[in-house]
C-alpha cells in the first residue's frame, strides 16, 4: 500500500513536471517592458537585512543538541554575509533565562533531550522579590553566551574582514508553547521584565564589550500567554527607564506580531500607556497566517507615521522576492528577515523552509555551502543595498514587471526588476509547495529596457524565484539617457548595481543574443 502511494505521488510529480515544462517553454507572449528610475522621488531609508542567530543546533529528529554545523561555522557565516547580504542578527533571549537552573548547559552536554529542554524554554522563576536588586544566581546566560560566541562575535569579525557592516538586535521571547511557564509573568510585572533585559545588557557589555543596536521588546506577542498591547507599552516604559539609568538609550522595535494585520491593534493599545509610543523607533510585524491586504499595510504605515517610526517585516519563513517587493513598496519597510541562517541539505522534500543557506555534508571536509533557490533573488538585493540606502521611485509601462530602486549612501544606484510568474506558474508553484514537485528551468523570456539615469557599468544578477539558477553579467549604459536591455522569464528577478568608475568589470558583458540569456 505504501509503495503504491509512493508510486502515485511520483507519477503526480512527474506529470506536474511535464506540464510545467510545457508551460514554461511557452511563456513568451508578453510585450517588451521599460523601467525607468525616478531619483527625485524618495521613500524609506534602509536599515537592515536580518537573520536569526541559529543553525540547526536544536536536533529535532535526533532529540538532542546537534553541533554538526560547528566545524563549518565560519564558512557558513562568510557565505551568509558575502553571498546572502545579511548585516544584522537577531539574538534571542528566552524568558526562561530567569531560572536558578542552567538547562542550556545540560542540553548542550547531552544530559537533557531537546524535548525536555524545550519544555523549559519559557519557565520563569523569579530571582527574588525585588526587581531593583538582581540575584545573579537566578539568571542563566549560558545560551546567550553560546550564541554570542558562535554567531555574533564571529559574524562581526568576518564582516569586518570583508569590509561589510554587521550588528545585532536583542530580542526577548516568551512563547506559550512550553509546558512549564514558571511562577513569574514578565508581561504582568514590567519592572521584572526590565530587570532581566537590563541584566542582559550589562552582561553583554561586561563580558564581550557589546551593546545591541536595537531591542525587540517581545517576539510575536500574539503567540504568548500574557503579552497584550498595553503590557508591551508598560514594558517599554519600564525598560527604557532602567536602561537610560545605565547610560543606554535603546532603539526599540515593537510589536512584532506574528500576523501583520494585528500590529496596528497592538500599537493602539501600546499608545494608551503614557510615554510608550514615543519610545518606539521601528513598528514591526511578521507575515504568518492571513496575508496582509493593502488596507492592512496602510494601517501599518499610518501607525508608524504617527510616531515618525520606521516599519519592518522581521520574520516569514516562506518569504521570497514577491513578499520583499510588496513589503518594500506597500509597507515601506526599512528592515526585512526571512528567518534563520542555514539548514543541512536533507533533500528536496525534507529540507525545511525559512533558511538563507543549505549545507551539504556539514561535518565533512568537502562540505558545500550554497544559497537556497528561493533565497537567491533576496540575496541579490541584500548584497548590494546598503544600510542608509534610500528607496527611490520607478516607472514601468507593462503590468507584468515590478521594480524597486535605491540610492546607496555613496550615491550608487541599484535597480531590481521582477517578472510576474503569470497565473499558470502561480498554480504550479502552489502545487510545488504542497507536493514538492520539481520545477524545470524557465524558457523563453521577454526583453526589459532599463533607464538607469546615468552612464556607467552595472553588475547584473538574474535569478529565478522558482528554481534559483543565477546568471551574472555586466550591463553597460553609454550615456545618462542611455538604455540597456535584459531578458526576463516568468519569475525572474534581475538586480543591477552601479559600479564605481574605477572598479574593474566583475562579470563578463551581457549578451544581446537571446540564447545566451537562457
Amino acid at each position: 500500500m505504501v509503495k503504491k502511494r509512493e508510486m502515485g505521488l511520483r507519477s503526480i510529480r512527474f506529470s506536474v513536471f511535464l506540464l510545467a515544462a510545457l508551460i514554461l517553454g511557452g511563456c513568451n507572449a508578453r510585450k517588451p517592458a521599460s523601467v525607468t528610475i525616478v531619483p527625485s522621488e524618495s521613500f524609506q531609508t534602509m536599515e537592515a537585512w536580518e537573520a536569526t542567530a541559529r543553525m540547526w543546533e536544536f536536533g529535532k529528529r535526533s532529540n538532542r543538541f546537534d553541533g554538526s554545523w560547528m566545524p563549518a561555522r565560519d564558512r557558513i557565516l562568510t557565505a551568509m554575509i558575502q553571498e546572502g547580504g545579511i548585516n544584522r542578527l537577531r539574538l534571542e533571549l528566552r524568558s526562561g533565562a530567569e531560572n536558578p537552573v542552567d538547562y542550556w548547559t545540560q542540553f548542550r552536554n547531552g544530559a537533557l533531550s531537546y524535548t525536555d529542554f524545550k519544555n523549559r524554554f519559557y519557565e520563569k522563576i523569579n530571582d527574588n522579590a525585588d526587581p531593583k536588586v538582581l540575584n545573579p544566581k537566578g539568571i542563566q546566560f549560558s545560551e546567550l553566551d553560546f550564541r554570542v560566541e558562535n554567531f555574533i562575535l564571529p559574524a562581526m569579525r568576518i564582516a569586518k574582514s570583508l569590509g561589510r557592516p554587521m550588528n545585532f538586535s536583542l530580542c526577548y521571547v516568551d512563547f506559550k508553547w512550553s509546558e512549564r511557564q514558571g511562577n513569574l509573568s514578565h508581561a504582568a510585572a514590567p519592572e521584572e521584565y526590565a530587570e532581566l533585559i537590563a541584566a542582559a545588557y550589562a552582561h553583554l557589555k561586561r563580558k564581550y564589550g557589546l551593546e545591541p543596536a536595537t531591542l525587540e521588546i517581545v517576539l510575536e506577542p500574539d503567540n504568548t500567554k500574557d503579552w497584550g498591547g498595553r503590557r508591551i507599552g508598560s514594558a517599554i516604559v519600564a525598560v527604557s527607564r532602567r536602561l537610560e539609568a545605565q547610560g543606554i538609550k535603546p532603539r526599540i522595535i515593537a510589536p512584532s506580531t506574528s500576523v501583520a494585520r494585528r500590529a496596528p491593534t497592538f500599537f493602539e493599545e501600546m499608545k494608551s500607556i503614557p510615554g510608550a509610543a514615543d519610545k518606539v523607533a521601528v513598528l514591526s510585524y511578521h507575515r504568518y497566517g492571513i496575508q496582509p491586504t493593502r488596507q492592512a499595510f496602510n494601517r501599518i504605515n499610518d501607525s508608524a507615521r504617527s510616531i515618525r517610526a520606521q516599519t519592518a517585516m522581521l520574520e516569514f519563513a516562506r518569504a521570497d522576492a514577491n513578499i520583499l517587493f510588496q513589503d518594500l513598496t506597500q509597507a515601506n519597510v526599512s528592515s526585512f528577515q526571512k528567518y534563520s541562517i542555514a539548514t543541512p541539505d536533507l533533500g528536496r522534500v525534507a529540507t525545511p523552509p525559512g533558511n538563507m543557506l543549505r549545507v551539504t555534508n556539514p561535518g565533512a571536509a568537502n562540505s558545500e555551502v550554497e544559497t537556497l533557490p528561493e533565497a537567491t533573488a533576496l540575496a541579490s538585493i541584500f548584497r548590494v543595498v546598503e544600510p542608509g540606502a534610500v528607496r527611490v521611485g520607478t516607472r514601468i509601462d507593462q503590468p507584468w514587471v515590478q521594480a524597486v530602486a535605491f540610492r546607496n549612501p555613496d550615491g550608487r544606484m541599484i535597480l531590481s526588476v521582477k517578472a510576474d510568474q503569470g497565473p499558470l506558474l502561480k498554480i504550479l508553484e502552489k502545487v510545488h509547495r504542497r507536493l514538492n514537485t520539481p520545477m524545470p528551468e524557465p524558457q523563453g523570456g521577454d526583453w526589459v529596457r532599463v533607464r538607469m539615469g546615468r552612464a556607467g557599468q552595472y553588475m547584473m544578477q538574474r535569478s529565478n524565484t522558482l528554481v534559483g539558477r543565477i546568471l551574472r553579467c555586466t550591463l553597460a549604459v553609454d550615456s545618462d539617457n542611455g538604455v540597456a536591455r535584459m531578458l526576463l522569464r516568468g519569475g525572474d528577478v534581475a538586480t543591477l548595481a552601479e559600479q564605481p568608475p574605477s572598479a574593474p568589470a566583475g562579470y563578463p558583458p551581457c549578451s544581446a543574443d537571446v540564447i545566451d540569456w537562457q
